[in-house]
């Protein structure tokens, strides 16, 4: 069946020369086209331009859209988030209003740990229903690829549980998922006056069954001050690698320990977090190929600094943006808010954040030659906004601006 979606008010293409990310000026160059038209056959775009223009061919025995007076974006890829857990932290909220820090309610066994007992008390079904009602509330607001991590099990079979149910996920097709392996978020109490013994477990015991497992298809380390050192996250990450895993990592989000280096160091695909990162870092970033995810909603939640995406942006690094869902320090599906935090508290411009939250999004997942963008050839993970132009999706900000998203089979 051919579908075509004409007389589009603002059409954001995120079109290139082919490249795989957007950097520096570049985030600037959106491609919009005004009174646009798109075609495409549930699985691939066939056409994108001028309503004008559009052959006539295509629009004979086609499904028609008229989208006069509304917007057309790319979906949003949101390549962080944790969607999968069981409880709630907000009490814990409530006391970090009331002044404790963050590190401070990790260090009484709070915070990962809290939702750790939590996961630990669930059922695949449970923790697969947690997620699928935060995924589908995310496909309202505009996300069509979703990653999901594990990390809150901390044992082996919790976090093969986690994956499980976000493989579930994967399955119903919701979205498209992508699946990470977390098990080094935190270190569990039974593990706490010999860490070192933990990392073992995680390299000898969690990888081959994840390996095995055959689900997730990225490994993620929370390298950070009071998690795990640079040389504890290196052997992780190394094994990992070893059993055919994508690396990730959680950098510099409290301290600097090293996280940046050593993701450039090793080849990540993406350094996500980023809020103490400095020049140094950055430039270590850009020149390995890694991108920044920046996750603004973290920092607004946990009264951070925000990441200084100016200065990533002026140094030339891929910079994209994630949502960082969880039950801790982020609990916001939301993309659109994503971008109306980085628009007013990291200084991006409305094209920059479309740009981080898309194509560069995709960048940070290895598939943004599949999706990020309208153009030929591609998925067309297409979302109609119910505004004339695309600034309206910040400039109006606290509401649901999607009116329709689609989202294709992998």
């Amino acid at each position: 069946m051919i579908n075509v979606l004409t007389n589009i008010s603002s059409l954001v293409t995120l079109r290139g020369d082919g490249s795989r990310a957007r950097t520096g000026h570049e985030m600037q160059c959106i491609d919009e086209i005004r009174n646009g038209a798109l075609v495409h056959n549930g699985s691939t775009i066939l056409w994108v331009g001028q309503a004008s223009a559009l052959p006539p061919a295509y629009v004979d025995g086609a499904t028609v859209t008229d989208c006069t007076g509304k917007t057309v974006m790319p979906g949003f890829v949101d390549s962080h988030t944790h969607m999968v857990f069981a409880g709630s932290r907000s009490h814990e909220f409530a006391r970090r209003l009331a002044g404790a820090s963050y590190a401070d309610i990790a260090a009484e066994g709070g915070g990962i740990l809290t939702t750790m007992q939590a996961v630990r008390s669930a059922s695949v079904d449970e923790l697969a229903e947690v997620g699928r009602r935060l995924v589908d509330s995310a496909v309202r607001h505009g996300s069509t690829t979703i990653e999901i991590k594990s990390g809150y099990g901390l044992d082996v079979a919790s976090e093969l549980r986690l994956l499980e149910a976000a493989g579930r996920l994967k399955q119903e097709g919701r979205a498209h998922i992508h699946v990470t392996f977390l098990g080094a978020h935190a270190v569990p109490p039974e593990w706490k006056h010999d860490p070192d013994g933990y990392v073992d477990l995680v390299i000898n015991e969690m990888l081959p069954a994840v390996a095995e497992q055959g689900i997730a298809e990225f490994c993620d380390v929370f390298t950070d001050k009071g998690f795990f050192t640079r040389e504890q996250s290196t052997r992780i990450l190394r094994a990992a690698s070893d059993h055919g895993l994508k690396l990730k990592v959680h950098a510099d989000e409290i301290a600097l320990v090293g996280a940046s280096d050593m993701a450039a160091e090793l080849g990540c695909i993406s350094a996500d977090h980023l809020e103490h990162s400095t020049v140094d870092e950055v430039r270590l970033l850009r020149d390995a190929g890694v991108v920044c995810t920046l996750l603004p909603g973290t920092a607004y939640t946990l009264r951070l600094p925000f990441p200084d995406a100016r200065m990533m942006i002026e140094q030339g690094a891929i910079v994209a943006l994630a949502t960082d869902c969880n039950p801790g320090s982020c609990f916001t599906e939301n993309m659109q808010t994503i971008l109306s935090l980085a628009c007013i508290n990291m200084r991006m411009s409305i094209e920059e954040a479309i740009t981080a939250a898309t194509i560069n999004g995709a960048a940070a997942l290895g598939i943004s030659h599949i999706t990020g963008s309208l153009e030929t050839g591609k998925r067309p993970d297409v979302v109609i906004y119910d505004v004339p132009r695309y600034q309206d999706v910040v400039y109006h900000f606290g509401v649901n601006q999607v009116t329709s998203g689609r989202m294709t089979d992998d």
